[in-house]
């Protein structure tokens, strides 16, 4: 069995951003019923709107950024995009460091992010470890633990 040494788990839970979500396919729907008192709140359209924002809004609900720190090296799976979990080993690494950055403008948003020689997984916040590799290209994790992310891959990369 393998110890893990460091455990973080994210999910999408900012209250902005599920208002947005509820919003986009609510109002669609009751725009007809507040501009004429005529048409079925529940026609087709509204209904094919309301599924496909249920459907969204679930898979939202689903996505979770999962780290973790062991021996062997840093699992990563942001499910249920990545079915299984991505493993970096400490020989690939060449230095990480916790920093504070700007998910819109040093990323573009949040989610999985591609940059040129970049990659980024982030949640939420402003908080992350950025893992260098030997290959010239960073991955950076977003974290509310940061601190200790990166104490712990600090730790086994001595051993």
């Amino acid at each position: 069995m393998k110890t893990n040494f460091f455990v973080e788990q994210q999910k999408f839970t900012q209250l902005w951003l599920w208002c947005l979500l509820i919003a986009s396919f609510l109002l669609p729907c009751l725009i007809p019923l507040l501009t004429d008192n005529d048409i079925d709140f529940l026609n087709d359209d509204s209904k094919v709107v309301l599924v496909l924002g249920l459907f969204f809004c679930l898979f939202f609900y689903l996505l979770e950024l999962r780290v973790s720190v062991n021996k062997e090296g840093i699992h990563y799976q942001f499910f249920p995009l990545h079915l299984k979990s991505h493993t970096i080993k400490y020989d690939e690494i060449e230095r990480a460091e916790a920093i504070t950055y700007s998910p819109i403008m040093d990323y573009g948003g949040w989610g999985i992010r591609f940059r040129y020689k970049a990659k980024a997984y982030n949640v939420k916040g402003n908080e992350g470890v950025k893992v260098y590799l030997k290959t010239g290209r960073h991955i950076l994790f977003g974290s509310q633990k940061s601190s200790v992310f990166e104490s712990e891959i600090k730790r086994f990369m001595k051993l």
